[in-house]
């Protein structure tokens, strides 16, 4: 998409835009795509006017590339057309919880609403993650999915990452050791990796800008296998929420507090 210059904007859906819809529309028209980027779970388009296109997907948020020609789904809530070029950009959201905005950025190339957005865990040095959760003292769990913590850990990955750690979802954070904390650094940054490279993991109705369903799914050890048996030791999963999350885990890879 590096290189298209926006035409048009049609937005079907007016909340999962941020700010007025028509001043919105005019100016995206006639940007150009420079770069694309990321940062936590939001999708950066870095564009000509020294503004980027900032896009969080939620739950069931999806952009994909169409034929202009092609049927519009229902859930499809905001289109945007390019000159000279035969495609759409649409995004979809079933759920309705995704948002875009429009931004400029800021010195260093930066996007001032995300700046309280703590570190990419790929990007954390082992040393500064285990400072930053000492500082803390909260539920383990909770903590890594709290964004201003530690920017792109989500439901999935938290959970995936505390039992190859075994670390109780509920354990405080002031009360784990430094040898678990380099155990949890190592561990969600691997499965992170991983993740990656399987292409995502598609529980529900993720897929890629292609229409792709991930893989790594196949590879999940306790995430949505309440009441299966645990890869590693053969005890039975079990549920429970915390923070407000459904949270799986082995009792016995993973000891309560």
């Amino acid at each position: 998409m590096v290189g298209l210059e926006f035409l048009k904007a049609e937005i079907r859906l007016p909340k999962c835009i941020r700010g007025e819809e028509r001043s919105f529309c005019a100016s995206l028209r006639g940007q150009k795509i420079l770069s694309l980027g990321r940062r936590g779970k939001n999708i950066l388009f870095h564009l000509s006017g020294g503004a980027a296109l900032v896009v969080h997907l939620r739950m069931t948020g999806r952009l994909q590339l169409f034929p202009r020609q092609a049927p519009l789904d229902k859930h499809t809530h905001a289109i945007f057309s390019f000159r000279q070029n035969p495609h759409q950009l649409r995004f979809n959201d079933a759920r309705q919880f995704g948002r875009i905005f429009l931004e400029k950025k800021s010195e260093g190339n930066t996007i001032p609403s995300l700046g309280r957005l703590g570190p990419e865990p790929l990007e954390i040095s082992s040393r500064e993650f285990i400072r930053r959760v000492r500082a803390k003292k909260r539920m383990i769990k909770p903590l890594l999915l709290d964004q201003l913590f530690l920017a792109g850990i989500g439901n999935i990955y938290a959970d995936e990452g505390l039992h190859r750690a075994h670390i109780h979802p509920r354990r405080n954070s002031r009360s784990l050791t430094d040898l678990e904390l380099s155990r949890l650094y190592r561990a969600l940054r691997r499965i992170l990796r991983e993740a990656i490279q399987s292409g995502g993991t598609s529980v529900r109705s993720y897929v890629d800008s292609t229409g792709s369903r991930g893989r790594f799914q196949n590879f999940l050890r306790v995430y949505q296998r309440e009441g299966e048996r645990c890869r590693s030791c053969g005890t039975t999963i079990v549920r429970e929420q915390i923070g407000g999350r459904s949270s799986f885990f082995c009792p016995r890879c993973q000891p309560g507090p």
